[in-house]
């Protein structure tokens, strides 16, 4: 396990304890920004946000979400001024049922803060905004949403389809020249995440517009040598290198990995906000000619051989 890999568990870790951190961390502003868990609904209206819970310190932890095109259901906002949401990858900025909305600059220092701490709750925490002209000015965590259940949601049993990049006669991957490839992911994640396969590693594939993709293996060119192989895994990475830099990471059987944020989901994604992109561009964490370049996107249909 390389040092990236290390880090991204690390900071699952952290995220896990972290709602009983943010009550305990902090003072002065800091209390005041991030507040204990709490709310106004019933927990039963809160429980029913998932479709299965457990409570940990009086703060929802769903452990499967909903199918469907709304895997999260919250429960109406008790005011204007408290409204339920959830932070948009990449920027701090807050989603509610009214818009998103701006940080208040103690809030958005403190969240900072946790961040490059490793303390990345806001990657799975459904919060009780409080608002004053327009910006939050403090949250507080109702709901924590169990890191396989949001992969699930996003990505379990499906395809994705694109072009991966070729090995030149050097030996490295620095030609702009690409191949069709087809990933088929498996429908239940573990430990924060989700497996999958390059189905015409070796054979050829039918792609979901009909066409048919050659096995990569079947020219000098073919990527998939040494430490890449068929097998993959994504994973999410929030705050990857700075605060909210969230990045959905492919990870092939050694200590490299691609990543790219247009197809990193938050939870704010789940509550229908915050699409993923059309296309994910994931190059090489580190040298780019390390490895393989993937662009890719989600597909329905296709797979089998032809």
């Amino acid at each position: 396990m390389n040092t990236t890999t290390q880090s991204f568990r690390a900071r699952r870790s952290a995220t896990a304890g972290v709602l009983a951190a943010l009550v305990l961390a902090g003072c002065g502003t800091s209390q005041a920004a991030i507040v204990p868990p709490g709310n106004s609904a019933s927990p039963k209206a809160l429980s029913e946000i998932c479709a299965a819970s457990t409570q940990r310190n009086g703060v929802v932890h769903c452990t499967k979400v909903f199918a469907g095109k709304k895997p999260i259901r919250l429960p109406g906002d008790p005011s204007r001024i408290e409204r339920y949401g959830a932070f948009n990858r990449g920027e701090a900025t807050f989603h509610t049922r009214g818009g998103d909305l701006p940080l208040a600059v103690a809030l958005a220092r403190q969240l900072k803060a946790d961040a490059e701490n490793g303390r990345t709750a806001y990657a799975n925490t459904v919060y009780l905004a409080t608002i004053s002209k327009g910006t939050v000015t403090k949250i507080k965590p109702v709901a924590d949403i169990d890191e396989n259940a949001v992969l699930q949601a996003s990505f379990a049993g499906r395809a994705l389809e694109g072009t991966i990049g070729v090995r030149t006669r050097q030996g490295d991957y620095a030609s702009r020249a690409t191949l069709s490839v087809r990933i088929e992911l498996v429908k239940s994640a573990v430990r924060g995440e989700l497996t999958g396969q390059i189905t015409n590693a070796t054979r050829a594939v039918r792609s979901a517009n009909g066409s048919c993709f050659a096995p990569l293996d079947r020219t000098r060119a073919n990527p998939l040598v040494g430490a890449f192989t068929a097998k993959i895994a994504v994973e999410r990475a929030s705050s990857m290198h700075v605060p909210f830099e969230d990045e959905l990471v492919l990870k092939w059987s050694s200590n490299v990995s691609n990543m790219g944020q247009a197809y990193y989901p938050s939870i704010a994604t789940l509550l229908g906000a915050d699409p993923l992109g059309r296309t994910w561009e994931a190059p090489i964490h580190g040298t780019p000619s390390a490895g393989p370049h993937l662009s890719l996107r989600l597909v329905s249909g296709g797979g089998g051989t032809c």
